[in-house]
């Protein structure tokens, strides 16, 4: 029986011990994914995630790609599962209102090493039955005319395509918590007991939890989850890429997500629309010994190289924001999607790197499978497949803008002037399940501080806003939760 106090999503600290059928460590894209799915069945299942939201590590800072499963080794579990995942993904961002464009990719090939890639690459395509054709320099420039005119031949993929992957994530947390499942937020797992009595203890910052399964979707934790169950024969190190977004106003530079033939470190630089009409280009590939999440003067400069190589343009006329994310690079070269080795009950999901986003939904299935194992499942007879966000007065006709703004006045109080952001939109996110809290959780649901200015005129307001619907002093706000405050002190209360 479940016992844990908290809010209506499940957050919040652990009164006494609470006990699950399955708790999932990680609300990333893949812990997020097998979330949903488990809450298909009737069970207890609890996800965890040590930060202030969920998707906040890599699952918001990757190149929002679905791959089209040409690239991965043919028989290792990461080409099955991207092939798997991104048919998924037809389905489930219809049912879970997630916004995707199947633009299709082009990887170019400039010299004779390229070619011999992407012929390879097409082999591999072929292998596994997913859509490829090899085209030569004058359909490549047909299809893509403002790529460097070197061009000798390219890999076009149709079953490729750009999607919002923070929103994915939220709307898989939110399909979950909507049929029955519970969520636990800046809640950090020290370890993990096996019992005698066959569950499994796992220990947090909050207190003890119990448990029958335990998912192991920590990301770049994952290694760090298996050792404090014993388990010490893999491990992770982080590969830092840095990107640029740039501006609406060059959105529309390329059709196709564009690659570069890939070399043993990745698929390179690229140049991408994203779904919300900005361009991306990016990542480099550095391999860290520690967490590192700043971009560099260096690593800025190889993107920006890498990409006029692709696509001749004066990127940083348009730049608007820079960033860096982590990928989880295992000591196996595939996924580790398997039971643990010397805990019963523990299965872990470890090394999820690119295309882990695309075959998240694949890998999802395959954790089912492994559940199944150890758990007697029973389909829920009142699982509710869909999921919809608040409404996004930008995107509705003027009738339904006029509609909503009658019902609520707030949705007429313009706060984020770069993206058109409504008060009413603001509120509608705090409510929302999984809830934003914070600015950037804000920022990733509505895109309010998204824009031009990168939040320098709207900060002020979504900050009084939160302070006002949360109940928080202004010093209380944080950007991303834990010591991230905006504002320390207040003037009228004398502080100094």
């Amino acid at each position: 029986m479940e016992t844990s106090s908290g809010k209506s999503s499940g957050m919040g600290p652990v009164a006494h011990t609470a006990v699950y059928d399955v708790i999932i460590i990680g609300a990333g894209i893949v812990g997020a994914a097998a979330f949903r799915e488990l809450c298909k069945y009737d069970l207890r299942v609890l996800l965890l995630d040590s930060l202030h939201d969920v998707g906040g590590d890599a699952s918001r800072a990757n190149s929002a790609i679905l791959h089209g499963g040409f690239d991965p080794q043919p028989g290792t579990l990461m080409s099955d599962l991207n092939k798997e995942g991104v048919q998924l993904w037809f389905q489930w961002t219809q049912e879970l209102s997630i916004d995707v464009e199947w633009t299709g990719s082009l990887v170019l090939a400039f010299n004779d090493a390229d070619i011999a890639e992407i012929t390879r690459l097409y082999h591999n395509g072929k292998k596994v039955r997913v859509p490829v054709k090899f085209l030569g320099r004058d359909e490549t420039l047909r299809r893509e005319p403002v790529v460097n005119p070197e061009v000798r031949a390219s890999l076009y993929a149709p079953v490729s395509g750009i999607i919002d992957p923070f929103q994915a994530v939220v709307a898989l947390v939110g399909s979950g918590l909507k049929n029955g499942g519970k969520l636990m937020l800046d809640t950090e797992v020290t370890h993990l007991v096996k019992l005698p009595d066959g569950y499994i203890a796992v220990q947090t910052n909050h207190g003890e939890l119990r448990t029958k399964v335990v998912i192991n979707a920590a990301g770049l934790n994952a290694a760090h989850i298996m050792r404090t169950a014993g388990e010490d024969w893999f491990s992770i190190h982080p590969r830092r890429g840095q990107y640029f977004i740039l501006d609406k106003n060059v959105g529309n530079l390329v059709r196709h997500v564009i690659f570069r033939a890939p070399t043993p470190k990745g698929k390179g630089v690229l140049v991408s629309r994203t779904t919300h009409g900005n361009l991306l280009i990016g990542p480099t590939a550095e391999d860290l010994t520690e967490p590192d999440r700043r971009t560099t003067a260096e690593g800025l400069a190889e993107v920006l190289q890498g990409a006029k190589y692709l696509v001749p343009f004066p990127y940083e006329r348009h730049a608007i924001a820079q960033y860096a994310g982590l990928r989880a690079i295992g000591s196996v070269d595939d996924f580790v999607v398997q039971h643990s080795k010397v805990m019963e009950g523990l299965i872990n999901a470890a090394g999820i790197k690119s295309p882990g986003l695309t075959a998240a939904p694949g890998i999802a299935h395959r954790l089912i499978e492994l559940v199944t194992d150890l758990l007697t499942l029973e389909e829920k007879r009142d699982f509710d497949p869909y999921f919809e966000f608040p409404p996004i007065l930008r995107e509705l006709p003027y009738v339904d803008r006029e509609r909503l703004i009658k019902e609520d006045p707030t949705y007429g109080h313009m706060v984020c002037r770069c993206e058109l952001v409504t008060e009413g939109e603001i509120k509608s996110v705090l409510r929302m399940q999984p809830a934003a809290t914070d600015l950037d959780s804000i920022k990733r649901r509505v895109r309010a501080t998204a824009g031009r200015c990168q939040g320098g005129f709207c900060t002020p307001r979504i900050i009084d806003i939160l302070s006002r619907e949360l109940n928080l002093s202004y010093d209380q706000v944080t950007k991303f939760g834990r010591n991230s405050k905006l504002v320390y002190g207040d003037n009228r209360r004398g502080d100094a």
